[in-house]
């Protein structure tokens, strides 16, 4: 089970997607980040992930989705790309998955919203309900569509674990 609401976000630092490396002070520098853990070997995570990159599309000017790799950035990026991911891609496999273990991460996907170096909000595997639930919660905190992002009938499962 990843790290409670309330617990103190662990400081980290990357390689990331852009060619240099981020930090955890440098993604919240402008307010909240929500962290998508995950691999891309992992089916859940090949299902989820679309929906990832439309919470990116819709908000992620304002807080972004930024997913943190358990495979290397040569692996990773095409990988996103081919889901329609836009966003910043953070290296964690080449130190031994130390940022996953450092937030508990024990399955994947796992998203891990972070405000003010406080966990506010997380969630593990694929659940329709919570993806649902992060974008009115994201909509809310944006003041943007915070309609459904899966629906029954979108060929996506109501819950799949990770």
């Amino acid at each position: 089970m990843p790290l409670p609401p309330g617990a103190e976000a662990p400081a980290f630092e990357l390689p990331s997607s852009d060619g240099g490396a981020s930090s955890l002070d440098d993604l919240t520098a402008a307010g909240p980040v929500l962290l998508a853990f995950f691999k891309t070997g992992c089916p859940t995570c090949q299902l989820a992930f679309p929906v990832y990159a439309e919470l990116e599309r819709r908000y992620g000017d304002a807080v972004p989705v930024v997913a943190v790799s358990q495979d290397t950035l040569a692996k990773t990026v095409p990988w996103l790309e081919d889901e329609g991911f836009a966003g910043l891609a953070l290296d964690d496999a080449s130190d031994g998955y130390a940022v996953s273990d450092a937030y508990a991460v024990t399955s994947v996907p796992t998203l891990v919203l972070v405000d003010a170096g406080m966990v506010v909000a997380t969630s593990e595997a694929w659940d329709r309900e919570r993806a649902n639930a992060w974008a009115r919660q994201l909509g809310e905190h944006t003041g943007r569509d915070a309609s459904p992002v899966s629906r029954e009938g979108d060929g996506l499962p109501a819950f799949k674990p990770g």
